[in-house]
């Protein structure tokens, strides 16, 4: 009796360590995955682009958009280059993307009126609601929502 007590104690024992172990990766990722977010650039933290308005009209034509907005880079945020402009159905599916963006830097204080086109071969029909996405070098992204008109 006494030996097969012993080997319970053993199993027991090593089930806690086993689950020790466990927890301790567990833990282990959660944390560097969390210090890890924490360590990205001051820059990107302080840029606070706003898109103040946009119009996306789609050229029957040309069988693609061609996107306007209106961009705002407040005092305080740095001087910042808009890397991608993207296209977007307000259900999340890409239209299009294009680094095509006109023009790429905004310095702080300033309006600009940033300009892409991209194609897009299916007929979007008038009053369809897409957003409008610009991403900056630093990887800020700023989103706004308009709809779109046919030319």
């Amino acid at each position: 009796m006494r030996s097969r007590r012993s080997i319970s104690d053993i199993v027991a024992v090593v089930l806690l360590i086993v689950i020790a172990i466990a927890a301790a990766v567990i833990i282990y990722m959660w944390l560097s995955g969390l210090i890890g977010s924490m360590h990205t650039s001051t820059s990107a933290m302080q840029v606070k682009l706003e898109i103040t308005g946009a119009n996306v009209t789609y050229n029957t034509n040309k069988s693609g958009f061609n996107v306007t907005a209106y961009v705002y880079n407040p005092p305080g945020s740095p001087s910042t280059s808009i890397s991608l402009g993207e296209l977007e159905f307000t259900n999340g599916t890409v239209i299009c993307s294009t680094n095509k963006v006109s023009p790429t830097t905004i310095p702080p204080s300033n309006s600009t009126e940033v300009t892409f086109s991209c194609g897009y071969s299916p007929k979007v029909p008038a009053g369809t609601p897409v957003e409008v996405i610009l991403v900056t070098s630093e990887g800020t992204q700023v989103t706004y929502t308009a709809t779109a008109s046919v030319s």
